[in-house]
């Protein structure tokens, strides 16, 4: 089994604090050995680092890094629903990747490769993931970029 909070310190991966929610949800559910983790938006240091409709307001590559932050969002999110014990997480499943974007804008599979690279690194052998890339006309606080998803716990 893959060692996730030995890869976050060879990559020099600081999680953030996990962020509260927005409205009236769950951060996360448990339901047997599966996790399902809310929508995560890129919270950066306590703001939004990126707003606006990718392909108009912001760039691909500002887009790939908001992923990124979502990401590891979610990682801090799941290392609460774990009790700072992210070993306990086996594989991810799945990822939805919603893009706030320009009616033009087709790239969405792109963006959605800033999360799923950083879970390839992260989980290595166990990183491997469905995806699905979905452009929005609006996401909520005018995020560029949200994520949920789904992962395997272990014993």
């Amino acid at each position: 089994m893959n060692n996730i909070i030995k890869s976050l310190h060879d990559l020099k991966i600081v999680l953030p604090k996990p962020a509260k929610p927005v409205a009236n949800y769950s951060p996360y559910t448990i339901i047997g050995d599966t996790i399902y983790i809310s929508g995560q938006i890129p919270f950066k240091d306590g703001s939004l680092a990126y707003q606006g409709k990718v392909g108009k307001d912001i760039s691909i590559n500002e887009a790939i890094n908001a992923s990124e932050i979502c990401l590891l969002n979610t990682l801090a999110i799941l290392n609460l629903a774990t009790g700072n014990d992210l070993n306990k997480i086996k594989s991810c499943i799945k990822i939805n990747v919603f893009i706030n974007s320009a009616d033009d804008f087709y790239e969405q599979p792109l963006v959605a490769d800033g999360a799923s690279n950083l879970i390839k690194k992260i989980f290595k052998e166990q990183g491997s993931h469905a995806r699905s890339a979905i452009s929005c006309n609006s996401l909520p606080k005018n995020a560029s970029v949200e994520i949920d998803s789904i992962f395997h716990l272990g014993d």
